[in-house]
């Protein structure tokens, strides 16, 4: 639990929860996004038609991987949250359980993947001594696939019973708002969310939803860190086939829960800005909280990071040290990697001592781009060399 509890919710809080209206997009920015969508899916194609296709699929690499990591990551918060009964998190929770949507959009990304792989990975094309069992192109896509499958199907299921909660006190009255005030709680969403739960006894309901959430949130967690570890194993440190470390599956998802930290604060700021409610009850003592976590798992980052150097360093085996000199040593990735340091740990490190800067969404949110930029680049940095 965090040092801060939120405000005590009154009955003129649930109201307005219950009937402010939803995030209105407007049309104009639907239409740049998906205008955005249409350049990058152009864009792609020509660099696949171009003499540059093996850049061009490294930037889909690069790309999948880390927004496929972060996005479980974002998604799997839902289940961290309900375990550690996190109550400061409630303003926050479904900016966190947002990205649920874009999991099975990786795992499609992730079959189009397959189909440019060899143009990256060296085993796809020669076996490996010791390994060419285990780094087949099918057997490595085929569990991969399976294993975010997993994560997006344990992931929605929580979610959905987060949802369930909320949708059940609502349409069961306990809200206090009556029935004329809450029909768009009445759509086909909120009736595929409720789906096979027992609606007669609301209360009851709760309970059994809530009972539910407590089994399947462990499960939840464990799935994230087993699946993405694999993932990080096969599709990133198998770029380079004979360096290999026991650590490299815990760094890449936890950076990926450090980047979502940075996430739910880039989005807390454009919630803030774009709806009242979310502007009314972000109150500093909660912007505190997702700083200070933002802050720790830097910190975290920072140790994962050395104790993949420390132990290269002193093991001084071949096979490891030339990875590391390749991406620390040798230019331009020497620069690169010192980027990445200072946007991933020093400057976070020293704005983040601040009380008073995580509390201002603004600085919080500049913060947060910046952590963002340098585990991006962080990601290119593994993959590209």
């Amino acid at each position: 639990s965090m040092s801060h509890s939120p405000s005590p919710v009154t009955t003129a809080d649930v109201r307005r929860i219950v009937t402010e209206k939803p995030f209105q997009v407007t049309k104009v920015t639907t239409l740049v996004l998906w205008l955005l969508v249409a350049v990058g899916a152009v864009t792609f194609a020509l660099g696949v038609m171009s003499d540059e296709v093996r850049l061009t699929w490294i930037s889909f690499h690069v790309n999948l991987i880390f927004w496929m990591t972060l996005a479980a990551a974002s998604a799997g918060f839902s289940a961290v949250f309900h375990i550690c009964n996190a109550q400061w998190s409630r303003p926050l929770r479904r900016l966190f359980e947002s990205t649920v949507y874009f999991l099975p959009v990786a795992i499609a990304l992730l079959v189009v993947f397959y189909l440019g792989h060899g143009h990256i990975f060296v085993w796809a094309h020669l076996p490996i001594a010791g390994k060419g069992a285990w780094l087949s192109s099918n057997l490595v896509f085929v569990r991969d696939v399976i294993a975010y499958g997993l994560i997006a199907y344990v992931s929605s299921k929580v979610i959905r019973l987060s949802l369930a909660r909320d949708f059940m006190a609502i349409r069961g009255g306990l809200t206090g708002v009556s029935q004329s005030e809450t029909t768009r709680w009445s759509g086909a969403f909120g009736n595929a969310v409720l789906h096979g739960i027992d609606q007669r006894n609301p209360r009851a309901a709760i309970r059994e939803i809530t009972a539910n959430m407590g089994r399947l949130s462990p499960v939840n967690v464990i799935v994230y860190a087993v699946g993405i570890s694999l993932i990080a194993f096969d599709l990133v440190m198998s770029v380079d086939p004979h360096w290999y470390s026991t650590l490299f599956g815990a760094f890449i998802f936890m950076s990926a829960v450090y980047a979502t930290m940075a996430w739910a604060s880039i989005t807390m700021g454009f919630a803030r800005e774009t709806h009242p409610l979310f502007r009314a009850k972000i109150e500093r003592r909660t912007l505190h909280d997702l700083g200070k976590l933002l802050f720790g798992f830097g910190i975290f980052w920072a140790y994962l990071f050395w104790s993949h150097y420390l132990t290269i360093w002193y093991g001084n085996i071949p096979e490891e040290t030339q990875w590391v000199i390749t991406r620390l040593r040798l230019e331009p990735w020497h620069s690169f990697a010192w980027v990445i340091f200072g946007s991933s740990f020093i400057v976070p490190f020293f704005l983040g001592l601040n009380r008073d800067l995580k509390q201002v969404p603004q600085l919080l949110f500049a913060t947060a781009v910046i952590v963002m930029v340098g585990l991006w680049l962080q990601m290119y940095l593994l993959i590209a060399p």
